[in-house]
């Protein structure tokens, strides 16, 4: 099945090429396809001509989002509608990705499939849930995957972030009232696999590992797995102001899609074998 990959050099978009690579899929960033420009997605997707296309292109930065909204929209709200008005010209049929932030962080017990998002807190949420409406305003033939707390090689991420602090220092200061579903990029792209390959029913789906974790939570089982003797603190996010607004509570369940495993599982594959 002829596959597109856009974003391919991401952390997602990398692991998508790895998990897909015997359906040798097109693998496009920004320096093939501006998918802000209609003109340049419809030229150049017309012409390759996929039958799925698997977007991974997206602005990320949370906390940049608070000074560059005008950016972060382009990207996350206009480049969907754009992706999907052509998909649905070209009968592709498009898979896109979308985030936790979308939903407020009220609800302790998780968010299904079922459950309305928004308001958002944050505009990089806001950009996200922007860019879920179009693509269920468009319709064309899609699965819309929400994820959280994704880690994996290839990007900057917060297990590698709490691995480089725990070479130097004893102890680190992590945020412990902050809950989510932390993510391996090879879980999540394998799921997106199992949807198309298996045709499940076009729609929204929680594509997460299982279980919930604070910030705090995930650093300990990260300093546990590599038997690292870092005294990890726990703190309120108070104690970490940023320029956004984090959901507390951002649990996704996963109760329509492909079975994914517990998130400590995922997390032992993704840091191998400790360090003795």
């Amino acid at each position: 099945m002829k596959t597109l990959i856009i974003g391919a050099k991401g952390m997602l978009g990398s692991m998508l090429a790895q998990v897909f690579s015997d359906w040798k899929p097109t693998a496009w960033d920004r320096a093939e396809v501006d998918i802000t420009d209609l003109h340049d997605v419809r030229e150049k997707l017309r012409a390759l001509a996929p039958k799925v296309i698997i977007n991974a292109a997206a602005y990320t930065d949370v906390d940049g989002a608070e000074t560059q909204q005008e950016l972060a929209f382009a990207v996350n709200e206009g480049g969907v509608r754009n992706l999907a008005i052509v998909a649905k010209e070209i009968d592709a049929t498009l898979i896109h990705y979308s985030t936790d932030y979308v939903f407020d962080g009220q609800k302790k017990e998780g968010y299904s499939e079922n459950d309305s998002p928004g308001p958002a807190v944050n505009v990089y949420g806001q950009s996200k849930l922007a860019g879920e409406r179009a693509l269920v305003e468009i319709k064309p033939k899609f699965y819309l995957q929400r994820s959280a707390w994704l880690y994996g090689p290839g990007g900057k991420n917060f297990v590698d972030t709490m691995l480089e602090m725990g070479k130097t220092n004893d102890n680190v200061t992590v945020v412990a009232d902050q809950y989510g579903s932390p993510t391996f990029t090879k879980d999540l792209a394998l799921a997106t696999r199992a949807l198309v390959s298996e045709k499940y029913p076009f729609g929204i789906y929680h594509s997460v590992n299982v279980g919930t974790a604070s910030w705090f939570d995930f650093a300990n089982k990260i300093f546990q797995i590599k038997h690292m003797q870092v005294d990890a603190k726990p703190v309120n996010s108070t104690a970490f102001p940023r320029p956004a607004r984090r959901p507390q509570w951002s649990v996704l369940l996963n109760e329509n899609g492909p079975a994914m495993r517990p998130w400590e599982k995922a997390l032992e594959e993704y840091l191998g074998p400790s360090e003795e």
